[in-house]
């Protein structure tokens, strides 16, 4: 059970932090600085197996890109997703090398 939230958490904080913002431009700040900290704190938490990091990136970039694009028509955000991927993915090997 305690997996199945760590692996979930992260895209529901998104999804909920996306619905709070979909009145107004609190977006674009969602976007640029609470996103990237939560691909952060996804890399951190999911240290333990890959596996979990694989289906978390998964779930929390469809989470990321299917609401952008349907509610605010920004366009793709597809490059945000790899750069924010990639920075959940350094966070991930630098807390096993610490761990270790």
């Amino acid at each position: 059970m305690k997996k199945i939230i760590k692996v979930f958490f992260p895209s529901v904080i998104m999804l909920m932090l996306i619905f709070l913002w979909r009145d107004g431009k609190d977006i674009l700040n969602g976007i640029y600085i609470a996103f990237p900290i939560i691909y952060i704190v996804l890399g951190i938490i999911s240290s333990d197996i890959k596996s979990e990091l694989l289906i978390s990136l998964i779930l929390i970039s469809i989470t990321f890109l299917i609401p952008i694009n349907l509610m605010f028509n920004m366009g793709t955000c597809i490059e945000l997703v790899i750069i924010y991927t990639i920075l959940s993915c350094i966070c991930y090997f630098i807390k096993r090398k610490i761990k270790k």
